[in-house]
């Protein structure tokens, strides 16, 4: 039997940890990504490892944690490093560790419009309780 793909947009809302948070797809990024001062609040963990990463600003270490992440109604067990995104839009990033799992992107997809309890970009993590 053939695996039924999972067709998600750019933009997705995930669930984490029981909150809703808007994500950016980046098929170009090998690992998924969740923002520093959200893994904090959310208190996922333990870290179970590291991840070099290498990017324009040069090659860094990233601790690694194992969440579980539900998009697009599937519920994903993954990889995750943890990076200080407070400069970038997204808190997360969805990376091919999670689009291997039969998803495909629609670059036509677009999100319905999202209610208050949705975290949007990264700075509205400062905001969280």
């Amino acid at each position: 039997m053939v695996n039924e793909k999972t067709v998600i947009g750019f933009y997705e809302d995930v669930i984490i940890c029981g909150k809703k948070i808007r994500a950016k797809v980046d098929s170009v990024a090998g690992v998924s990504s969740i923002d520093y001062d959200l893994a904090k609040k959310l208190k996922v963990g333990p870290i179970i490892g590291q991840a070099a990463v290498v990017n324009t600003s040069g090659k860094t270490f990233r601790p690694v944690i194992m969440l579980e992440v539900e998009i697009a109604g599937r519920v994903i067990e993954a990889k995750f490093n943890i990076a200080v995104r407070d400069k970038l839009r997204y808190p997360v990033l969805i990376g091919k560790n999670i689009l291997r799992q039969d998803f495909i992107i629609d670059s036509k997809k677009k999100l319905k419009k999202s209610d208050k309890e949705i975290i949007k970009n990264t700075c509205e993590t400062q905001e969280m309780d």
